[in-house]
């Protein structure tokens, strides 16, 4: 009978809807407690920091608070489309911005291919480990960007 299809169609999406929910609040507390994890390691970096003399270990903490301090509000945004709005993004979006993006991908491409030299040719391992960590950050950039292209070309296939 047509009502028992009715009846079972909303249980169906009664669950599908708990299921979500709860998928939204376990991550919404996994959320908090990592902010609540980089916030101590903020703190904990700071501290080292102000304690040694060291420049070389003052920068290392700087540059892992640094990434602490943006984790937050990673996280934070992350929160926000959460339990406020979600992040709209449409194709036209990025489209109006991708040529500044596709030059700014191009400097970083050069910028990685400078450090990537300066690695290899360094001898000092404290300006070995600081070239690494500037290799790295730059290819992450790198993905970052290669991200934004697959998402541009995703939204462009759903506009079509």
């Amino acid at each position: 009978p047509i009502c028992d299809h009715r009846a079972k169609a909303r249980r169906e999406e009664k669950a599908m809807s708990n299921t979500q929910g709860q998928r939204v609040e376990k991550m919404l507390e996994e959320l908090k407690k990592w902010q609540t994890i980089e916030n101590h390691a903020i703190d904990q970096t700071t501290k080292i920091g102000q304690q040694t003399k060291n420049e070389f270990v003052k920068i290392i903490m700087e540059v892992i608070r640094h990434d602490s301090e943006m984790h937050h509000r990673v996280q934070q945004t992350i929160i926000d489309s959460l339990t406020k709005a979600d992040i709209p993004l449409s194709y036209e979006d990025l489209v109006e911005v991708w040529d500044e993006i596709e030059k700014h991908d191009a400097t970083e491409r050069r910028v990685l291919a400078i450090a990537k030299d300066l690695h290899e040719t360094a001898w000092s391992p404290i300006h070995k480990a600081l070239l690494s960590y500037l290799v790295t950050d730059e290819e992450k950039h790198d993905r970052i960007i290669e991200q934004l292209g697959e998402i541009k070309k995703d939204l462009s296939r759903r506009t079509q």
